[in-house]
């Protein structure tokens, strides 16, 4: 599970920044977290094809999350694309698009696949055999989720020394890495257990769009190994962050901490801040593993 970081800032992008974007890649997955705008190039930057965009989550219908989804679907069709590509958001979003595929009389070589969102309660929304994702309710001005995205266990690795041992054929390697016992060329059953050993840990994700801060979010991102948190502002701009509903530097901070995550990224920083060393410093005094969202920046989760 790899994250790279498209843009890291909040309403109002800057020079040579975008506002917030996050492309997560899990095997051979590829999927879109809000889409900002101008985010297409900074998928041919970071050289992310974009037909291998599987997947768009849109956390809400403020433009600085999904000014760039319109441009991508019309370009993904310019460009033949023919695979199918799902897109979960705010019904609300949902029907801008069908407004804009409409009135402009949009021909999509490939099946867009709509999926709009209107729950207040975690709920699963996609799983398939290597990961699922949920959604949850998060608090803002509008209607607006957050996404948890997990790996299933992974399959067992094989010791071939030992199935070569235990006179086992390949043609039973796979069952093995799935748990399942097997005979060998003799008819002798040979324990998965004997010849595997655990694959890698699944890994997690959880991304906390724009959202006030409260302790339901705690039960939502528990235990994950990166939580992205917006944090708007710094702690000293807690009336403003209250006022619009965003977070701040030490409300990160404290959700990071009593969800006991394995390391915490913030981003979506006001344009009204220059000095992005503050969040860091204001964070980590609360939570110290934190990193920084920055444009190009690549994760290895």
């Amino acid at each position: 599970m790899n994250l790279t970081i498209l843009g890291s800032q909040g309403a109002i992008p800057k020079i040579g920044m975008y506002s917030t974007s996050l492309l997560l890649q899990i095997s051979k997955y590829n999927i879109l977290i809000d889409c900002c705008e101008g985010v297409q190039f900074q998928l041919r930057k970071n050289k992310i094809r974009l037909s291998r965009i599987e997947i768009i989550l849109i956390s809400h219908a403020h433009g600085d999350h999904y000014f760039g989804l319109i441009g991508l679907i019309s370009t993904l069709s310019l460009l033949k694309r023919t695979k199918k590509l799902t897109i979960f958001c705010p019904t609300s979003v949902l029907k801008i698009i069908q407004a804009h595929i409409k009135f402009s009389q949009m021909k999509l070589n490939y099946e867009l696949n709509l999926i709009g969102l209107t729950e207040n309660k975690m709920i699963n929304i996609f799983e398939n055999d290597v990961f699922f994702i949920k959604s949850f309710p998060l608090n803002h001005s509008i209607y607006t989720n957050g996404f948890l995205i997990k790996e299933k266990i992974r399959k067992r690795k094989l010791i071939l020394e030992k199935a070569l041992d235990f006179d086992i054929d390949k043609i039973y390697f796979n069952k093995l890495t799935k748990g399942q016992n097997v005979l060998n060329s003799k008819g002798v059953e040979i324990n998965y257990l004997d010849v595997t050993i655990e694959g890698d840990k699944p890994k997690s994700f959880a991304y906390c769009s724009d959202t006030a801060y409260n302790d339901d979010l705690i039960n939502y991102v528990q235990d994950v190994d990166l939580l992205y948190c917006e944090t708007t502002f710094l702690s000293n701009d807690q009336e403003k962050a209250t006022n619009t509903l965003h977070s701040t530097t030490a409300d990160a901070g404290k959700l990071a901490k009593k969800s006991n995550v394995k390391q915490l990224l913030i981003g979506h920083f006001s344009s009204r801040y220059d000095n992005y060393d503050l969040f860091l410093k204001e964070v980590s005094e609360i939570f110290p593993r934190v990193l920084l969202s920055e444009e190009g920046k690549k994760i290895d989760i």
